[in-house]
């Protein structure tokens, strides 16, 4: 007898241990809060809602073809477990769960094949963390294509618009580096050549956000760029460090971060983002289409900046020395347009002497401003948008044009350009060989 009392307390200390480990492991786990299921063309997107962050896996698996998602330390609620039966779309036929050692298995069963990916939004707004599941398929609607309207189609063969924006500027000097040189005109310098060099070639316009030493807070700059409808907005800025010795040009996009922050911003106020992903407005859609909608406009807008970006850092690394030599991505406000293109351009660090000397020259500044140019027009070239002259001479096979010069026959031209005669002609609406100087002549493709 007395030895089972003595025992009494031992077993009760480990009960009490095990009841301490599981609140241990409970406390620790998340809870999946909700899944919520949105459908647009081609594409399914699944948002699972969790209390707190969590590590996540996702692959695929055939014979029959489904997706898996594991969410670590995680436990069903009861809404989801009401919730599985009824999430279905084009492509899911249903979802399953089952508990894992260290957490929670989704299998989606699939209609059909599907490209899965997967993503992590931190908290916004009423929501907290979440893990987005996307499934594409078929042909999926492009969001960062414009509707054609009145509009456009007025608009057809528009010059491509170009917002150059001169940062800082008034009471913001920007960055003052060695011989007291000042950011603010610097970049202003640079951005007024950027735009002449725009401006002189065919088929584009380029709009400054200031000409002079003004003052425009950063959320006005994209305003601007806004209702200018650019294609892309340039920011032109000079860099700064307290190590005299950092030195280079380098070019930014927008990072993914910076995205997740501007779409909580833009979706708080629904009522004022009409038109920003591809003429479809979100103050009409619930909140996890518009947030779909928004998603993939900001995907899509980041990729055409870092596709321009590329572009004008080979070109700039002819002229200058590159900090980076690949384009870089960060938040900076001014790169935040979910439906504009947009880059910074870091033009070298006038904390160095060497490149504040180059920078305080009008000539290098040109040079500047020339490849920078060079690289926008080259990028636009190959990806023309839809409306613009360059995409309706690409269409047509144009290649260019040619104004007459003293001495020029039709037949040296054409001889020249490596066309024929006959399509010359016939690309210029021209009954016989007869020009005049000072002509502009439309060049068609060899």
């Amino acid at each position: 007898m007395p030895d089972m009392y003595t025992k009494i307390p031992s077993l009760f200390m480990k009960i009490a241990s095990i009841f301490l480990l599981l609140f241990s492991i409970l406390a620790q786990a998340g809870t999946i809060n909700d899944i919520r299921i949105s459908q647009s063309n081609g594409l399914t997107r699944l948002i699972f809602d969790l209390s707190k962050k969590a590590d996540h896996r996702l692959f695929p698996l055939s014979n029959p073809d489904r997706i898996v998602l594991d969410i670590n330390n995680g436990v069903l609620s009861s809404r989801v477990e009401n919730k599985l039966s009824t999430l279905s779309s084009g492509a899911l036929a249903k979802v399953r769960t089952g508990d894992r050692k260290n957490g929670i298995r989704f299998v989606l069963d699939l209609k059909q094949k599907v490209k899965a990916k997967s993503s992590v939004l931190p908290p916004s707004g009423k929501y907290g963390n979440r893990v987005i599941v996307d499934l594409s398929y078929g042909k999926s609607t492009n969001f960062s294509t414009p509707v054609k309207t009145a509009d456009n189609i007025l608009n057809i063969k528009r010059d491509i618009v170009i917002v150059v924006d001169a940062g800082h500027g008034g009471k913001d000097p920007g960055a003052i580096g060695k011989f007291k040189i000042k950011e603010k005109h610097i970049v202003l310098s640079i951005a007024k050549e950027l735009a002449k060099r725009i401006n002189a070639t065919r088929g584009f316009k380029a709009v400054l956000t200031r000409s002079t030493d003004i003052y425009l807070p950063l959320r006005t700059r994209s305003k601007i760029a806004r209702e200018a409808n650019a294609d892309l907005l340039v920011s032109v800025h000079a860099d700064a460090f307290t190590n005299s010795r950092a030195r280079g040009a380098s070019v930014w996009a927008l990072s993914l971060s910076g995205k997740t922050s501007e779409m909580g911003r833009w979706l708080a106020q629904q009522e004022q983002a009409a038109d920003l992903v591809g003429g479809i407005s979100l103050d009409d859609k619930d909140e996890l289409l518009a947030e779909v909608l928004l998603d993939m406009s900001m995907n899509s807008t980041i990729q055409s900046s870092l596709n321009i970006g590329e572009r004008v850092v080979k070109k700039m690394d002819v002229v200058a020395h590159m900090h980076k030599d690949t384009v870089q991505q960060a938040g900076f406000v001014v790169l935040k347009s979910p439906d504009i293109p947009s880059i910074l351009v870091e033009t070298g660090f006038v904390s160095n002497a060497t490149e504040a000397k180059n920078l305080g020259s009008a000539n290098y500044r040109k040079k500047i401003a020339r490849s920078i140019a060079e690289g926008i027009v080259l990028a636009f070239r190959e990806t023309p948008p839809q409306g613009s002259l360059l995409a309706w001479e690409q269409q047509n096979k144009l290649a260019g044009s040619y104004v007459v010069s003293k001495g020029d026959t039709l037949s040296s031209i054409a001889r020249r350009n490596s066309v024929s005669l006959a399509a010359l002609r016939r690309a210029n609406s021209l009954k016989n060989d007869a020009i005049r100087i000072g002509q502009k002549l439309v060049i068609p493709a060899p």
